[in-house]
């Protein structure tokens, strides 16, 4: 087997079929090469959950507040614990649910953030907070 040639290619997979490829030299064609995803797609559930895995008996409910390109801010609703987890791309505040309900009634930016919540974990518990917001 000869050397491999240490050259990389950035390239954008496609859409092929219904799948995806990726379109390289003609030079390329029959030998091995080696795809790697530089940027893994996001997976919010699977991320939030595997972050949070240490403190899911305490937890009542899990919002994503905000989704850009760098990060994600997400909620997670607690029976008592107050913590604030930045992993990778996530910030996750952890919040005992008597401080955000005394929170939601003293702060407009926290009525805005649950405003415009989408319920990863307990649908219900987001609706009864907007429910009491006005919502």
């Amino acid at each position: 087997m000869a050397v491999p040639n240490k050259r990389i290619f950035y390239r954008r997979a496609i859409k092929v079929g219904n799948s995806s490829g990726v379109l390289l030299p003609r030079a390329f064609l029959g030998h091995y090469v080696r795809v790697a995803v530089v940027n893994p797609p996001k997976n919010i559930k699977k991320d939030v959950a595997s972050i949070l895995s240490p403190l899911l008996e305490e937890i009542l409910g899990i919002y994503l507040i905000s989704e850009n390109e760098e990060k994600t801010e997400v909620l997670a609703v607690s029976t008592n614990i107050n913590k604030h987890l930045e992993k990778r791309n996530y910030l996750v505040d952890v919040v005992p649910l008597n401080v955000l309900k005394k929170s939601l009634k003293e702060k407009l930016e926290t009525r805005e953030k649950i405003k415009n919540a989408k319920p990863i974990m307990n649908k219900v518990l987001l609706f009864e907070l907007k429910k009491s917001i006005g919502a």
